[in-house]
């Protein structure tokens, strides 16, 4: 897989010792800085959004994957996007904790301000990529929604 400038990864754990810089160094991703040739990258470490160390040519194609997490308001971190209620998106340029500095719309260089987690979601933000809310319900209220009545089965 060839990665771009700006692709967050990670490193396989069989393949951590492959970069002397970063082998003994805790961090949950890389942001690839530059491609150098084919399959050879320059790259920037992150721990919770934070900038841990950087490095050139250790880790390879081979090394990487494509950084997969599950993104939430509890995990939401740094370059990742949110919605308006009107879908215009606005870059998170930090966290920290339940505060988000987030970009202007479409404009990912200025800071529109700092802004509570809650405040954002109670003014219609959503996360870009993020995993549809499960809402559980009971009974009582799918009937009231559905307006019928639910059987329910004995699966003795």
């Amino acid at each position: 897989m060839n990665f771009k400038t700006g692709d967050k990864v990670t490193v396989k754990d069989s393949q951590k010792s492959a970069c002397d810089s970063l082998a003994n160094k805790n961090f949950d991703y890389l942001v690839i800085t530059e491609v150098i040739s084919e399959g050879t990258y320059g790259y920037t470490a992150y721990l919770g959004g934070v900038s841990v160390d950087d490095c050139f040519y250790c880790y390879k194609d081979e090394h990487l994957e494509p950084y997969d997490r599950t993104i939430t308001w509890d995990s939401i971190a740094w370059k990742d996007f949110v919605l308006d209620g009107c879908g215009n998106k606005g870059m998170v340029l930090a966290v920290v904790n339940d505060m988000v500095c987030i970009s202007y719309a479409d404009d990912f260089d200025e800071a529109s301000g700092w802004f509570h987690k809650k405040q954002l979601q109670k003014y219609s933000y959503t996360i870009e990529g993020a995993a549809p809310a499960i809402e559980e319900i009971t009974v009582a209220e799918a009937e009231a929604r559905l307006g019928v009545k639910i059987k329910t089965l004995n699966h003795d």
